[in-house]
């Protein structure tokens, strides 16, 4: 692989993540990446940077901290804890927004990685949904019909 190594790109990323740096985390993005979500894929720089300019909007103070990272080839898979006050608002996969609840929260998440050429191409994030809603203190009613 070209570039940078796969697991120094991640972490570049997650340190620009961390400092809430737009420019420096579309820095580790090549030109039309993808990426998906709980909210669903997003692609292109534009779409990407408003995936992180939403996230961090609703929690100003989010912080992920990194417990495993495993490399094989071009991709990476890494296990955080992310943590933050939600104080903004929160675009829900309903389709709602919800204004900020001042609820701590902290959230397990599965990040997966392809790198090329020193580049994130493709990034998937999952997460427990619910688990999240509930710590924002959402009542399972508004979470959709059964």
């Amino acid at each position: 692989m070209g570039g940078l190594a796969v697991a120094d790109v991640v972490d570049r990323y997650f340190s620009a993540y961390n400092a809430h740096d737009l420019d420096e985390v579309m820095g580790c993005f090549c030109l039309k990446p993808v990426a998906v979500g709980p909210g669903g894929p997003v692609e292109g720089r534009s779409e990407v940077a408003s995936y992180h300019t939403a996230i961090w909007s609703a929690f100003p103070d989010l912080h992920v901290t990194v417990l495993r990272k495993v490399v094989e080839g071009d991709v990476a898979a890494v296990t955080t804890v992310g943590t933050g006050r939600h104080t903004g608002p929160f675009p829900l996969t309903t389709g709602e927004e919800l204004h900020g609840s001042w609820r701590y929260v902290s959230v397990r998440c599965g990040w997966f990685f392809t790198v090329q050429d020193g580049l994130i191409v493709d990034q998937q994030i999952f997460f427990d949904q619910l688990e999240l809603y509930l710590q924002l203190g959402l009542p399972l009613s508004r979470l959709g019909p059964p």
